[in-house]
């Protein structure tokens, strides 16, 4: 086994795992040794195979090798072969490629002139080189790169000493048909010992090092004579060569390029006029200015992170005020309806209570002329029925039909379709868990009756209380108007927090949860346009009753469109069809999550039973999970609980991005 020098002169082809490597030297004794007659000793070509080579394997590859002997019966008989194969390549060992200038070695200038700008060549260097003058001189060796122009250039940042010796070794020649030119190479155990250094810094870097070599071993202010003066002094102490020319040339430059203070103040005067120039100091002053500031920021970041941790509590405690501020506001603004209204209300009750002592007390029979109240002017008419009778009526065959109509409606008036269906899922189980319906918002009324009409249809009666003189009484002989009392019956009580229903109806709502009359209705909704505090004390008496939001659920719903086109359903279904043993669920799948997440916020023993059978009703494939609990939570039991409850049992069930 032997270590060769060699070129990959053609490609791989597509189909081909290996590739010939042209021997160009042998390497023996850490020195390259030409190979005369390559083709004696690595026939038939002068080549070795490399296989399998790796794929990406490019023409103009240069690399040393290790190679060995094939067998004769791997290559006997092909017109093309190769005796020997590459077992590895020996990527450690490296080498030179000299290239020859048009210079003597006194022409030093143009050398690093010609270093420092780039030169033209065809072929790529995957090494360093060395520069070979036109008087047999080796300049380097140095690693050079190609710039975009194309040309090669010295690859260094730093201060580059090129090594000067006589060329007196041996270069392994290669004629490249690739790239058109004859091609030299040497090993990097150069035999020539060094006789001199070719100084490749820039002016600057010549400036920068003598001023630096001024500043260690004497004290200077200012570039001037005095400063020439004194790198003269240095230079008369006769350092060492290289350096001895490096001050010589930053004297020349100095004295070359030296200016006055004036001229300085002038020339500094017309620079910063320019706006390049400006922003070029605001980018320094602020690239200095953070730095300072980062410094200042890690001395001090415990009393940094204190001081933003007070900041954030201050922020916090400003929101929690400004929230107090409204809710005291806004408590304040309830109270002062709540008096108005108790006010108003009192002087009807004594009103009332005159009239009626005025028509029992026998005037007549003392002879006094004493105009007599008519009870039938106001108590007779103490509200408006309002029942429709001419819409067509869809008769209902199951509770499927019917949660398919109310959800139907609620759609018509704008309200998104899983919304509907859980509306009409609560409308079932306010049906039959015996609970009234409240309705608040804005578009309360039109809610209440798109869900109404899909139940009842033309036994759904709308009651507008009277102002002054609603009672339970008048309220129950509305209830003649229904004409069907084996089909569920609907009844909608409009805007109560006008009228005394609000005081009335919680008396009557405790008579109907028990009853068994059939003439009374099903299905009770009251509708709620404006809250008040007495709104809020009727909302909290009746027990975890569903509550819905209309503004949360629809907007601007243009129903008088839907009643002209006739598009609204009016629908019936008998009273019997509603049994809670056919329409619940067996078991609810969700519940005992939400049980445990609402009892790690409050006390929830009361309210299992019956909050289990909302869920065994509600649940549904069509519903995301949780969905169903969401619902719960903010119709059935936020309306009862205090707010900062509500609020953190909704967080735990990431309520925001559940879409219902």
């Amino acid at each position: 086994m032997k270590t060769i020098f060699g070129i990959v002169e053609k490609e791989r082809k597509p189909n081909k795992k290996y590739v010939f490597v042209k021997v160009l030297a042998e390497y023996r004794d850490h020195q390259l040794i030409e190979v005369q007659e390559a083709r004696l000793h690595y026939p038939s070509e002068g080549e070795v195979i490399w296989s399998p080579a790796p794929e990406d394997i490019h023409a103009g590859k240069v690399g040393f090798y290790t190679v060995e002997e094939r067998n004769e019966e791997e290559y006997t008989g092909r017109p093309v072969y190769s005796k020997f194969i590459v077992r590895k390549e020996l990527e450690n060992l490296k080498y030179y490629e000299v290239f020859p200038i048009p210079f003597s070695l006194a022409q030093n200038h143009d050398i690093v002139y010609l270093i420092q700008n780039g030169f033209d060549a065809p072929q790529r260097f995957s090494s360093e080189i060395l520069l070979l003058t036109n008087d047999d001189y080796l300049v380097g060796p140095c690693r050079v790169k190609q710039t975009k122009e194309q040309k090669w250039v010295i690859d260094s940042s730093e201060d580059k000493l090129l090594e000067i010796r006589k060329k007196g070794m041996h270069l392994v020649k290669y004629n490249d048909k690739n790239v058109g030119i004859e091609r030299y190479f040497v090993s990097t155990m150069l035999a020539s010992p060094v006789e001199d250094y070719l100084d490749c810094a820039t002016n600057d870097r010549i400036m920068r090092y003598a001023l630096k070599t001024l500043k260690d071993q004497q004290q200077v202010q200012e570039i001037s004579r005095k400063v020439i003066s004194q790198l003269s002094e240095l230079v008369s102490d006769l350092p060492p060569q290289v350096r001895y020319e490096r001050i010589m040339r930053a004297i020349e430059l100095l004295d070359k390029y030296q200016i006055t203070k004036e001229d300085i103040g002038q020339f500094e005067e017309e620079l910063l006029q320019y706006p390049v120039i400006q922003r070029k100091i605001e980018e320094k002053l602020e690239g200095r200015f953070a730095a300072e500031k980062a410094r200042i920021e890690d001395e001090h970041r415990k009393v940094l992170n204190e001081t933003e941790q007070l900041r954030r509590k201050k922020e916090h405690l400003l929101v929690e005020m400004e929230e107090i501020g409204r809710w005291i506001k806004e408590r304040e603004e309830r109270l002062k309806k709540a008096d108005k209204a108790l006010e108003l209300k009192i002087k009807e009750m004594k009103d009332n209570i005159f009239h009626t002592l005025v028509d029992l007390l026998p005037f007549t029979n003392l002879g006094l002329n004493v105009p007599v109240h008519n009870a039938s002017d106001d108590r007779n008419h103490s509200e408006w029925v309002v029942k429709d009778v001419d819409e067509t009526t869809v008769y209902y065959e199951d509770i499927n039909h019917l949660m398919t109509s109310i959800a139907e409606n609620l759609c018509m008036i704008g309200m998104q379709e899983n919304k509907a269906w859980l509306t009409a899922k609560t409308i079932i189980g306010a049906i039959l868990f015996r609970k009234p319906v409240v309705v608040k918002g804005e578009f309360s009324f039109e809610l209440s009756q798109a869900i109404g009409w899909a139940v009842a249809g033309n036994d759904h009666l709308t009651v507008f209380p009277d102002i002054r003189n609603f009672t339970n009484k008048t309220l129950i002989n509305s209830f003649s108007c229904y004409t069907r009392p084996d089909c569920v019956k609907s009844l909608h009580l409009c805007q109560i927090e006008n009228s005394p229903a609000e005081l009335y109806l919680q008396s009557f709502l405790d008579h109907w949860r028990v009853s068994i009359d059939e003439s009374l209705p099903e299905l009770i909704l009251i509708s709620i346009k404006e809250e008040s505090e007495l709104t809020d004390s009727f909302i909290q008496k009746l027990s975890f009753s569903p509550v819905i939001s209309a503004n949360e659920m629809i907007t601007t719903p243009d129903i008088r469109l839907l009643r002209k086109t006739h598009r609204l359903v009016f629908g019936s279904i008998p009273a019997r069809l509603l049994v809670e043993g056919k329409i619940l669920k067996e078991k609810s799948s969700e519940f005992n999550n939400f049980v445990e997440i609402v009892q790690e916020v409050m006390s929830f023993t009361k309210q299992k039973e019956a909050f289990k059978k909302w869920f065994r009703l509600l649940e549904d494939e069509r519903f995301e999970e949780e969905a169903v609990s969401v619902w719960v939570v903010k119709v059935l039991l936020q309306p009862y609980v205090d707010r900062e409850q509500a609020k953190k049992i909704l967080e735990e069930f990431d309520s925001e991005n559940i879409l219902i």
